[in-house]
This record gives C-alpha cells, sequence and structure tokens, in this order.
C-alpha cells in the first residue's frame, strides 16, 4: 500500500464548477502559496514519512502557470519527493515541462463523461471546454509523464455508465501508450456548496462494486482512495482492491504548517500517517513510500 498526501498550492480559481469549494463565486479565504511556504508543507509530510506528494492548484492561468509549478516541482524533488501534480489540464510542452522538472504523475479527474450534464455544472471559465479536458491525458502522455491517472467524481450522473466511459477512456489511451502506469480514483461528493444537491446519490456497496469492477478490468492499474472516505470504509477496500491511499492529509493551501483556510472539500478520515501506517502493517501490507 503506498502513501501519500496532496499539498494544495493555491485555492484560486476562475471556473464556476457548481459543486465545488473553490468555485470562484464563492466568498471564502483564499491562498496562494510561494516556494518558501510549499517547501514548508512538503517539509512537513517528509518528516512523517510521506515522499509521494500530490501538488494540487485552482485553475488561476494568471497565478499557476508553468512555472510556477516547474519551480515547485524541481524544488521538491531536489528534496527527495516524488512529486506528481492534480492541476488544470496542461499543454503537451507544458507536461513535458513539468517531466523534465521531476514530476512523476499527473492526475485528472474527467469529473463526468455525460457531455451535456458536464456543461450543466461547469458553466463558465476554462473548465468549460469537456474537449480541453478530455483530450488532456493525450497530452500528457506525448509529454512523457509516465502514470497517468483517471477518475469520475461520483454523484454527477449515472455512476456506472460514467465508471465504464472512463474505463473506455483509459483503455484507449493504453492502447496508443502501453508503456504507461494507469491509476484510477472514484472521489465521492459528500458535501458541497449551498444549493448544490447531489442527483446520483451513490452508497458504499456500489462504491464498493465500482472500485472491484476497476480492478477486474486493470489488474495492474493502481487504485487510489482519499480521506474523503470513512476510516471504516477505507479499511475495508484496502483490504479488497486499494493500492493507495492518502494520509494525514489537509485539503487547504498551507493546511500543515498553518491554521487551515476553507477547504476544498472535508476530511473525513482524520487519522494521521503514523496511525494509518500502523493499521496496514498489522494487518499485514507491506506499507510503500515512495513510488
Amino acid at each position: 500500500m503506498l502513501l501519500y498526501a496532496p499539498i494544495y498550492l493555491s485555492s484560486y480559481c476562475i471556473n464556476h464548477c457548481r459543486y465545488c469549494g473553490f468555485n470562484n463565486t464563492r466568498q471564502i479565504e483564499r491562498k496562494h502559496l510561494g516556494l518558501a511556504e510549499a517547501l514548508e508543507e512538503s517539509n512537513i509530510l517528509l518528516r512523517r514519512g510521506i515522499r509521494h506528494q500530490l501538488l494540487v492548484g485552482g485553475d488561476a492561468p494568471h497565478l499557476t502557470t508553468t512555472e510556477y509549478y516547474v519551480e515547485k516541482i524541481a524544488a521538491m524533488k531536489s528534496l527527495g519527493v516524488s512529486p506528481a501534480i492534480e492541476i488544470a489540464p496542461q499543454s503537451e510542452d507544458s507536461y513535458a515541462s513539468m517531466v523534465e522538472a521531476g514530476v512523476c504523475g499527473v492526475t485528472l479527474y474527467q469529473e463526468t463523461y455525460d457531455e451535456r450534464l458536464y456543461t450543466l455544472y461547469h458553466p463558465k471559465g476554462p473548465k468549460s471546454s469537456y474537449e480541453w479536458r478530455l483530450e488532456a491525458m493525450d497530452r500528457a502522455a506525448r509529454g512523457g509523464i509516465g502514470r497517468l491517472g483517471f477518475g469520475v467524481l461520483l454523484g454527477l450522473a449515472d455512476p456506472v455508465e460514467d465508471v465504464a466511459a472512463m474505463m473506455d477512456h483509459a483503455s484507449g489511451i493504453t492502447r496508443e501508450f502501453p508503456d504507461r502506469t494507469l491509476a484510477f480514483s472514484l472521489p465521492r461528493i459528500h458535501s458541497a456548496p449551498r444549493g448544490f444537491e447531489v442527483p446520483y446519490a451513490v452508497d458504499d456497496d456500489l462504491f464498493v462494486r465500482l472500485y472491484c469492477t476497476l480492478r477486474l478490468a486493470f489488474p495492474r492499474a493502481e487504485l487510489v482512495l482519499s480521506t474523503r472516505e470513512s476510516r471504516s470504509l477505507r479499511d475495508r477496500l484496502a483490504k479488497i482492491c486499494i493500492t493507495q491511499m492518502s494520509a494525514g492529509s489537509s485539503t487547504s493551501p498551507g493546511g500543515y504548517g498553518q491554521p487551515p483556510s476553507d477547504e476544498q472539500f472535508p476530511i473525513t478520515d482524520h487519522r494521521s500517517v503514523g496511525e494509518v501506517a500502523d493499521w496496514l502493517e498489522d494487518e499485514g501490507f507491506c506499507v510503500a513510500w515512495d513510488i
């Protein structure tokens, strides 16, 4: 079981995603980390044992530029971190620059593959382009990124149809880039900004079956589960098919070293990194700290 944690670099975002805590219209405290602040977060995680760190940022082109991310990736790589990114879709050249700086993987959720619903949920901002987001994994692969993380946000559309479409998408990428590592994550909406009601509820049993389907379809893929989910459900899925879990996470910029600001979404499993690692070892898992 690989343990990782996200580092939120910026909560500034110009998109209007109806379900997101960083929606541009929300009146929240926003933060944007400079290099020293980002490295402070990274070092805190390193002291906890976490070397695989996922850099997350809102879509704010005037702030979160290619150069901004390349600086952070290169600096963290020099510390011994294996940095990955979960950021807005980039150009092929941008992805190539991040690979040169040391990025090891990309995570990019299509959110939903239902184009009609996608348009409904993303009414304004760069993210409103369904095609630009859909084609990002091709650009990432052509840019040289070796680990490609797919996902849908469960609750936005029919979950079975969305997961099936995601599997088709990943299969197409695999045919063109057979040497790449695939990863899948199924984040589930538990809370959203006021006024947004989750239209497609996904209960725990269906949630587990969807992960099992991914394991059967992609036996060698990494299956990732975040601290959005409860301790009991994460422990259950760890024993079934999950190969990567976040631990001790914060979903606000600067949230490890400073009092947290507004979060993108709330954490449900509040165990520390050490507590998660101890449980895994007690259950017979080999805990991995790096890719």
